[in-house]
């Protein structure tokens, strides 16, 4: 299964400053056995695509998406939209958008599954908050969590989803979650899955990692764990830093 890292930018980098970062990304040595996308704010994909132009590397995606294609829904933009832009992946459920924009675990399966029909691979962000990890809750937050976000996907492998486990008090913080407690999250949000659509699709879904990830942790968190990849923050929003982080998990 190929490592797939994905550059978050968040509320970063308009127009100008999100198409210099992708020439200068460009410029970059970078691995060939990886997969890299960048998550880029929406009124950005216009210009990270013109600067992108036939390149496939880093691939094209969004921070969210909304549920519908079309409507009276002032404000939102469609996954049939992102498609006009070239977008491959779309992050949904981000802690950041659960803690400040209220979205539920309902909200955010109905977001991934309109991705899914688009063709859009939904990026599907969970994790529990600190007051959650206190009280030993963790397997019961993810397994909560996962299955609101999978339950009107399909397994078919048309268009794969992935899963990016974010435990809530790493975000931002300095603080990364320990590479084998990552492990033991990410193999219950594998078990949920293969509660609903067996043995064999669990096995092929990516669960990446995100929290506090940098070109210092990467390597353990993909080469020792088993983790399938990183969706990385701060750490990403330098093209030369997240260019060595891309080397640093795959060396080869």
């Amino acid at each position: 299964m190929r490592t797939l890292l994905i550059a978050n930018w968040k509320m970063h980098y308009g127009p100008m400053k999100a198409g210099g970062w992708i020439r200068a990304f460009r410029r970059e040595r970078l691995p060939k056995d990886l997969d890299i996308a960048v998550a880029v704010p929406h009124v950005s994909l216009a210009a990270s695509r013109a600067s992108l132009g036939r390149a496939s590397i880093p691939a094209l995606a969004a921070q969210d998406a909304f549920w519908a294609q079309d409507g009276a829904f002032t404000g939102e933009v469609s996954p049939s939209m992102l498609l006009e832009f070239g977008v491959q992946f779309c992050l949904v459920g981000h802690s950041e958008r659960r803690i400040y924009l209220g979205e539920t675990d309902e909200m955010v399966g109905k977001k991934a599954a309109t991705l899914q029909a688009a063709g859009i691979v939904p990026v599907i962000c969970v994790g529990e908050n600190e007051a959650q990890l206190k009280k030993g809750e963790v397997s019961k937050v993810l397994k909560a969590q996962v299955a609101a976000a999978i339950a009107s996907l399909k397994p078919d492998g048309k268009t794969p989803f992935v899963f990016a486990y974010e435990p809530v008090w790493s975000i931002g913080t300095g603080k990364p979650c320990p590479p084998q407690k990552a492990k033991e999250a990410h193999e219950i949000i594998r078990s949920a899955i293969q509660k609903k659509f067996g043995q064999s699709v669990a096995e092929h879904v990516r669960v990446i990692y995100g929290g506090s990830v940098d070109a210092h942790n990467i390597s353990e968190y993909v080469t020792t764990t088993g983790v399938n990849g990183a969706l990385v923050g701060g750490a990403s929003l330098d093209p030369r830093a997240f260019a060595l982080l891309c080397r640093t998990a795959n060396p080869a």
